[in-house]
């Protein structure tokens, strides 16, 4: 169900998810990730359309529940939540976005030092939001996640 409501937001995906179409999602976002800055992203103009905002958010939802349950849907979503806030604006959302793509990276690829970018990028962006907080523990399991995988 989850899928169709995003449908009719506007934001399509594939009903059946494979590892070649997830590793080759990860591999077309390495590049857009690898030269991301917390400053490009700062002066993207407010997120504004109401359906993208929605999806966002929900978005948003899904990522948290993909990660436990399908974790191969997860790349899909943070993937396009980096899109969508490059192409429609800045949302609070494009933080966990931008976050949760860093995890996937970390599930499907050995670049620890993009995962690493990545991280920095996000934390200065949580640092400079006003909902601090609430991103923190928002993105606290997929921290704890990560870093167990690196160490162990």
């Amino acid at each position: 169900y989850c899928l169709i409501i995003l449908s009719n937001l506007g934001e399509v995906f594939p009903s059946e998810v494979s590892l070649p179409l997830v590793l080759n999602e990860t591999s077309l976002m390495q590049t857009t990730l690898r030269n991301m800055t917390s400053k490009q992203i700062k002066v993207l103009a407010p997120m504004t359309d109401r359906n993208k905002l929605n999806a966002m958010k929900f978005l948003n939802m899904l990522c948290m529940y993909s990660n436990i349950s399908k974790p191969m849907l997860l790349p899909l979503l943070s993937c396009r939540m980096v899109r969508l806030s490059m192409e429609y604006g800045f949302c609070d959302d494009s933080i966990v976005g931008l976050a949760t793509a860093g995890v996937s990276v970390a599930y499907f690829t050995d670049d620890i030092q993009l995962v690493s970018h990545i991280g920095k990028v996000s934390e200065s962006l949580i640092e400079e939001s006003p909902k601090k907080h609430v991103l923190r523990s928002r993105l606290c399991r997929e921290l704890v996640t990560v870093l167990k995988m690196i160490t162990e």
